[in-house]
């Protein structure tokens, strides 16, 4: 018994990805829950101003209804990742239907950005045996973070306030949202703050 655990808990710490590669400065911001068509266009744009590239963790069902945005996130040099099919709670799921969720999404999003590897990231950061079986049967990473914004609690202040007190270092995967404006407003503040500081944002290109 103890060996298993010795094996799974080896095999899932070579899956799980909580930091991106290590260089110079370079940090990655990543985006769950779009496209939204409110609020991605306009962080694309935010992020373009300060040439910072961005992994985009997208839900499948929302990429399908806004193939022009997705086309336009990748076109921008960002990069796109699995959200899953539809967001649902995926505990709540059974084995088969956590596995749909997850290549269902694979599905559309090959179909939007063909010739991809696209990690998955799991809805509401909660990882399943049965997500971790996928992703290691299927040879794709499955993408955590370092850093939580905690941009879908806080208003934009306060997500400020908590990463001016644990700045970004080279390698951490930052975890925003583009559903609502809270990102947006926050990073209007912080990325001119962190290029000063000598950071750049590179996407993730095992997400895309």
């Amino acid at each position: 018994m103890r060996l298993l655990w010795r094996l799974a808990s080896r095999l899932t710490a070579n899956l799980i990805m909580t930091h991106g590669p290590v260089q110079p400065g370079a940090v990655y911001l990543s985006f769950d829950d779009g496209p939204d068509p409110k609020y991605t266009e306009r962080l694309i744009a935010l992020l373009a101003e300060h040439n910072a590239k961005a992994s985009f963790f997208l839900i499948a069902e929302l990429a399908a209804a806004a193939p022009d945005l997705v086309a336009r996130i990748l076109s921008s040099g960002h990069s796109i990742g699995n959200h899953s099919m539809s967001h649902p709670a995926m505990y709540r799921l059974g084995f088969t239907a956590q596995w749909q969720q997850i290549d269902q999404g694979d599905t559309v999003l090959q179909g939007l950005d063909p010739g991809h590897q696209h990690a998955f990231r799991p809805p509401n950061g909660r990882i399943t045996w049965a997500a971790l079986l996928n992703t290691l049967l299927r040879r794709r990473p499955m993408v955590m973070w370092s850093i939580d914004s905690m941009d879908y609690k806080l208003d934009a202040e306060a997500v400020v306030k908590r990463l001016r007190s644990r700045p970004p270092t080279g390698g951490d995967i930052i975890l925003f949202h583009d559903d609502g404006e809270c990102a947006l407003l926050a990073l209007q503040v912080l990325l001119p703050e962190w290029k000063l500081a000598g950071l750049r944002f590179l996407p993730l290109e095992c997400a895309g």
